[in-house]
């Protein structure tokens, strides 16, 4: 009885501090290592915007905002990558081990705004200072002027 209430006790705490920064006194994060060059063919579209909220060495909170007269699609809000920027080119943020992603179908009404905040400490690490952009790709449907097509939103941010 006394083991099973210790053990209790410890993961009370452990799960405690999860939520703090404490936790990673405990389990230090790995730093993000850069990759390959990026995919220096990002389309865009008129009238999708993202705009930053805040950013750290862990997280980043956005504004998505279609202000376009078409729906669009994409994948649930891990479904995204970072770059970083090095010598004025942009190169992939490696990830951290093996990473699983469900694939909901997000869908953006037109007018539609959200706000969120892409955790990528788990995914990527803790990044290092400099400069770097995170890339949601879109699927935006036809409408009587336009054709379907692909699109991403890129948001840039500067760790310090």
């Amino acid at each position: 009885m006394k083991k099973t209430l210790l053990i209790a006790a410890i993961m009370l705490v452990l799960i405690s501090l999860t939520g703090c920064d404490m936790i990673e006194k405990i389990i230090p994060l790995k730093n993000a290592t850069v990759g390959d060059k990026a995919n220096s063919d990002n389309p865009t579209r008129e009238g999708a915007d993202i705009t930053l909220i805040s950013s750290s060495a862990t997280a980043l909170t956005v504004k998505i905002e279609n202000n376009t007269d078409s729906t669009w699609q994409s994948g649930n809000m891990r479904d995204y990558h970072l770059e970083a920027l090095k010598g004025g080119e942009w190169y992939t943020v490696n990830q951290i081990g093996e990473f699983a992603n469900t694939m909901e179908l997000m869908i953006f009404a037109p007018g539609e705004n959200m706000t969120h905040t892409f955790e990528f400490s788990e995914r990527y690490g803790k990044l290092a200072d400099g400069k770097y952009r995170v890339v949601k790709s879109f699927w935006a449907n036809a409408t009587p002027t336009t054709e379907a097509h692909e699109f991403h939103l890129i948001c840039e941010f500067t760790v310090e």
